[in-house]
């Protein structure tokens, strides 16, 4: 969270403000209710009513499987009857809470939807949990859980560019969050809506829940009621937070099971009651669901230990990528019964794959594409995609033959490959680095053993085990008697010279070995080294038989550097304990003896303090983006990356500073995103593009009180054009109608797009009806002008409705549209219905 400031002496209003938006008083009303010890019906219609349109989704909801009624329920009084006061009260509470919330804050849909599947998935699951531990409760569990962050919401609504604006899901915590927010407010986002409970005189055991729901270790010290939201919290973040790895939540599952008493069957059994009316609460939110690889929920926790299990196998397989293709193949035989497939695997340390093949009657699958760039794979055609991505990468793909797998096979596939991409992800960083340095420790031509504090072989690399003529060695093999056995060197002196607490921690000597490990060996002489380190050593053998070829050969080792940095694109440099450059690469040279926090300054508010401290504060291997003046063009945007250096006896501690241009980075993700939104061939917005331009306008509309119009169009004779003169003047024409469109549309406040084929859309802002019509008129006069007469419009007009949803708002607009192409010659304007 970054550090933001406000005017301390309006944020009392500001904060009274946003809570008279997000929670006005009809929902008070409601929580009050809820509370009441009989929820009396009457008061219950009285505010429901208020609301038709909160009456009537509460009755979606009666009537939802969830709650398997026999036949459909069509007021609120029998719903009551049927499910209680309090059900419905919950029920209303929750959809209220949500339309305020989301009217109230100015947020992107995706990380809305993102908060508000952890919200209704934590206020049903504090509630089914309390329905064990404390039953007379589960009332209050439930809305603890739903409005335990309700502060945090309140920090977006009075301020929209402050610390919590760039996360992507504010009631996922993250790691020193609570302590961020004490330092930054005053007190924590629980205790401060612990606080506001409290004002509106509710019971103090939900204050309580609410301040704690996040003290997970302090759990045994806290009632039923309190345990229930913190199960339910926690519950919530691991299942449909960021990033979490699917073996905490394993883990978390079996704990709730011990603590509730539930067996397999009833664990399944919890899950899925919570899973079904989740889905049934979503979908009356209007939220959408996440993928399905992403909905752990719809997995018992017996199949996601399962996959844990196969995943774990591929974490740590070896054998490199054709041991990852072998051993994914056989769990794809023996546990889904899966015989044909293609399968690619990124190369470790690049950006390449390659593509295996697996065919019936075949024992193995089969390398059929070396590595390459992942759009030039030969795939086989006609199979459906399986991507192996995780949110950091994309880590290979799995194709299968369409049908292979029913419906609800292939939902638990997916979760399956959800977690098969998590263990790509953990052996690219760990187990393919590991074989990546045990190679290259074998292609060295030196001899190196690692042993441990009494001398023995903890691993040698190849170089050293054709030394001693041995071609593998037991782990705690005396080295220093197999040296002296193989060899004929005699280290035992040194050894124990270098154990003493005030030795050097370099030893080294020349040495002849006997003329068997010469021959080996390849020279008659030879350097050993022992380096002491914290808990073992190092023991290196080089071949020196004449100095003078190891001064040439250090001379050429210097050169071979000099030319690798040369041909780096980063910036490599050193940097002393105050931050001034000691050596830079060839290329960077003219930044020698200047000072790194001088000539540079950080990009984000992420990295507060640019000093010689920040290279201790700075973890290694974190990347810090700053602005640098790296190539003498000016400041540019570089991604740096600290690393500590060993301090040599002689010389104070120093850092390697490895910097990476992201300006090239950066316009390349710009065009990206302009390519989302725009149609390639006309410009305007595209179809994906207008639904997201409408949804934002019509919450903007009701927020206003500003009118909001919408025009449909396609193009009459356009068809004629594509067949007689070709789809190349098809094209021109549909040039020619977007530069119409930019010419007389407001920039800003009227959005012209390409809805799909030759149908355009015109979402109009802050404009009346007549003054729409107008607008309409021009749009067609100047396209039929521009496109010489060779078409006409057919256009549909609508202004917004308060009872209008986006689906129902273009529906009546296209069948406006749809009544104009159908008059007789086309060509004509049609106000909706």
């Amino acid at each position: 969270m970054a550090e933001h400031t406000s005017d301390t002496t309006t944020r009392p209003i500001d904060i009274a403000a946003c809570l008279e938006l997000t929670f006005p008083p009809v929902t008070v009303q409601l929580v009050q209710a809820l509370v009441a010890p009989y929820p009396e019906l009457a008061t219950i219609g009285r505010l429901i009513a208020m609301d038709p349109v909160l009456a009537a989704a509460v009755l979606n909801l009666v009537n939802s499987p969830y709650y398997g009624l026999a036949s459909r329920v069509a007021d609120l009084q029998r719903a009551a009857a049927v499910l209680g006061t309090r059900e419905v009260l919950k029920l209303a509470l929750s959809l209220s809470f949500q339309k305020k919330l989301s009217s109230a804050i100015k947020r992107s849909t995706q990380a809305m939807f993102a908060d508000w599947r952890m919200v209704v998935w934590s206020a049903i699951a504090a509630e089914h949990i309390a329905q064990t531990l404390c039953p007379d409760k589960a009332h209050l569990a439930y809305l603890a859980a739903l409005l335990k962050d309700l502060e945090l919401f309140l920090r977006l609504c009075l301020d929209e560019t402050g610390p919590l604006a760039d996360r992507s899901c504010i009631t996922s915590l993250d790691n020193g969050q609570l302590e961020e927010e004490g330092r930054l407010w005053g007190n924590t986002h629980p205790d401060r809506a612990a606080d506001i409970i409290r004002q509106w005189n509710l019971p103090e055991e939900l204050a309580e829940a609410i301040a704690l729901h996040h003290d997970l270790d302090g759990l045994d010290g806290h009632p039923p009621l309190v345990q229930s939201v913190i199960l339910a919290t926690r519950w919530s973040d691991l299942i449909h937070g960021r990033g979490t790895h699917p073996a905490m939540l394993i883990r978390f599952e079996m704990l709730i099971r011990a603590r509730l008493g539930l067996g397999d069957e009833g664990m399944d059994a919890l899950r899925a009651s919570c899973g079904q009316r989740y889905s049934s609460m979503l979908v009356q939110l209007g939220i959408r669901e996440r993928s399905v690889g992403g909905r752990l929920h719809e997995t018992s926790l017996r199949a996601l230990q399962s996959y844990h299990f196969l995943s774990t196998e591929l974490a740590h397989v070896q054998g490199g990528q054709e041991g990852i293709a072998a051993t994914l193949g056989r769990q794809l035989r023996w546990y889904w019964n899966l015989t044909s497939w293609d399968l690619s695997l990124r190369v470790p340390g690049t950006d390449d794959h390659v593509l295996y093949t697996m065919d019936m009657g075949h024992a193995a699958p089969r390398l059929r594409h070396g590595p390459c760039p992942a759009g030039e794979l030969p795939w086989r055609p006609g199979l459906s995609r399986q991507p192996l991505v995780t949110e950091a990468s994309t880590w290979g793909e799995l194709r299968l033959a369409a049908g292979t797998l029913d419906k609800e096979r292939l939902s638990s596939f997916g979760v399956y490959c959800h977690f098969i991409a998590l263990a790509l992800e953990m052996y690219h960083r760990e187990q393919a680095i590991l074989e990546t340095k045990a190679a290259t420790l074998d292609a060295l031509p030196l001899g190196i053993t690692l042993l441990d504090r009494d001398g023995s072989a903890i691993g040698s690399n190849r170089r050293m085990l054709d030394l001693i003529g041995y071609p593998e060695l037991v782990p705690s093999t005396p080295f220093m008697e197999l040296l002296r056995e193989t060899l004929g060197l005699d280290l035992s002196d040194d050894w124990k010279a270098l154990q003493q607490p005030d030795a050097p921690p370099l030893h080294s000597r020349l040495f002849c070995p006997l003329p068997d490990a010469a021959a080996r060996l390849g020279a008659h002489c030879a350097y050993v080294s022992l380096h002491r380190r914290e808990h073992d050593s190092l023991l290196l053998i080089e071949d020196v038989t004449d100095l003078s070829e190891l001064q040439a050969q250090t001379l050429r080792r210097h050169d071979f550097l000099e030319r690798l940095f040369e041909a780096m694109q980063e910036l490599v440099f050193i940097v002393n304990e105050t931050g001034v450059i000691t050596w830079a690469s060839r290329k960077w040279g003219r930044l020698l003896q200047q000072n790194l926090f001088t000539i540079s300054r950080p990009a984000t508010s992420a990295t507060p303090s640019w000093d010689p401290d920040t290279l201790h504060a700075v973890s290694p291997q974190v990347p810090v983006e700053v602005m640098l003046d790296g190539d003498g063009n000016g400041p540019g945007l570089y991604e740096l990356v600290l690393t500590p250096l060993e301090a040599r006896d002689d010389q104070g501690r120093s850092w390697l500073v490895v910097g990476r241009d992201l300006s090239t980075i950066r316009r390349l993700e710009d065009k990206i995103r302009q390519q989302a939104m725009n149609d390639g061939l006309t410009g305007l917005f595209n179809h994906s593009h207008f639904h997201l331009i409408l949804e934002r306008e019509m919450e903007r509309s009701r927020r206003t009180g500003r009118g909001l119009g919408l025009i449909f169009f396609d193009l009459d004779r356009f068809k004629r054009i594509n067949d007689t003169y070709g789809h190349q003047a098809g094209d021109t024409i549909l040039r020619r109608v977007a530069a119409a469109l930019a010419s007389v549309t407001r920039k800003g406040m009227d959005f012209p797009c390409r809805y799909g084929g030759d149908e355009f859309a015109v979402v109009t802002t802050e404009i009346e009806a007549e003054a729409l019509q107008r607008l309409a008129m021009r749009i067609r006069n100047t396209v039929v002008e521009s496109c010489r007469n060779a078409i006409d419009l057919s256009m549909g007009l609508a202004m917004l409705k308060p009872e209008d949803t986006i689906e129902s708002f273009v529906a009546r607009t296209d069948r406006a549209s749809y009544r104009a192409k159908n008059q007789p010659g086309g060509d004509r304007l049609q106000w909706a219905e």
